[in-house]
């Protein structure tokens, strides 16, 4: 049985690291991983109603609690006497996964240092990667993210996946926009069912997983200290989308997987799951992908998927060299061309 302090130190942990980074979001997305959170720590479904009395007075207290910790270090974790690094993941879990639960750490975003604990929903070997399925999050800090990679080791976390997709589900409902995935099961006018949305999420799950197992595949030491060295969020974005780009049209991502399985449905929800960058940057491949769909075209998928792979690792060469050559000021200056552009090329 795993001693109190585990959970408190992990937690101390969560609080820290918020404290030290919440100034990196926006107040809209602040306020909603705030909501997220509270209703996660109540073992809340998504859509469960909260009113402004039960949240406001946990939202002072939290922001009291990040206020004394302002420049507070991380501490070791601590598991039944013993000390552990916050991010010796595999140390940890060969202790607490006999517990049912995992422990996740890692840097996310703005090399904002995140942490969770996680109950076992379940466990596979693939491709040579230990996989967890997390089911419900005991500890996190703010941040969000449907999935984790350190190693050999891949975190897919459902409660995360969860509430992405019903937030999307509000957006998406009743947009003639999107009257292409309706034909696929994704959408529906009517209220959505319980199993559909299982359904969706266990769909998802997938492209996290896909586009996880492709994107260490591309782990580099090099590309890791330019994102470092990131001091502004928009090429942090950039550098990261990149790595996004070639994970996802890799061999061993999403899209191919897709076009591998001809699944329509997982390829629409790839698409229509986007962030805004990636909508911006590849609006034109993902209209061509939505054509060749609607024609059943896999063979015109397939080739716009190998294009696109081509595409972003040409740019990902490319700027390892300007970083090793010229310095990280260089890249910073070419990111904004890449916005703009859709790529160097």
């Amino acid at each position: 049985m795993l001693n109190p302090d585990f959970f408190k130190t992990v937690s101390y942990n969560c609080d820290v690291s918020d404290a030290n980074y919440w100034g990196y979001f926006s107040i809209c997305t602040l306020l909603l991983r705030l909501r997220e959170l509270f209703k996660i720590e109540r073992g809340l479904e998504p859509w469960d109603s909260i009113s402004n009395e039960e949240i406001l007075p946990w939202i002072e207290k939290k922001e009291a609690v990040w206020k004394k910790l302002e420049n507070a270090t991380l501490v070791p974790i601590q598991i039944n006497g013993n000390s552990y690094s916050p991010f010796d993941i595999d140390e940890i879990n060969s202790i607490i996964v006999n517990n049912g639960f995992v422990y996740g750490a890692g840097f996310a975003l703005f090399m904002k240092p995140s942490f969770f604990v996680g109950s076992i929903y379940r466990f596979e070997k693939i491709d040579g990667y230990n996989v967890y399925f997390i089911d419900k999050e005991i500890v996190r800090d703010i941040f969000s993210s449907p999935g984790m990679s350190v190693g050999d080791t891949i975190f897919i976390r459902l409660t995360d996946i969860k509430y992405r997709l019903w937030e999307d589900l509000q957006s998406w409902r009743g947009k003639n926009s999107h009257e292409f995935f309706l034909k696929y099961g994704i959408l529906h006018d009517s209220q959505i069912s319980s199993e559909e949305f299982k359904k969706i999420v266990n769909t998802y799950s997938k492209i996290v997983l896909y586009h996880e197992i492709a994107e260490q595949q591309l782990n580099s030491s090099c590309w890791n200290e330019m994102i470092k060295k990131c001091d502004n969020s928009k090429t942090e974005h950039i550098l990261r989308g990149i790595i996004d780009f070639i994970a996802d049209f890799s061999e061993k991502g999403p899209v191919y997987k897709a076009v591998l399985e001809r699944n329509k449905e997982l390829l629409s929800l790839y698409i229509l799951t986007q962030g805004a960058y990636q909508k911006k940057i590849l609006k034109p491949v993902f209209l061509q992908i939505q054509k060749a769909l609607i024609s059943d075209d896999w063979q015109k998928i397939e080739e716009i998927r190998n294009l696109e792979f081509n595409r972003w690792k040409n740019n990902h060469k490319q700027i390892l060299e300007i970083f090793k050559l010229q310095g990280f000021e260089a890249v910073k200056n070419l990111t904004d061309k890449i916005f703009v552009e859709g790529g160097i090329n």
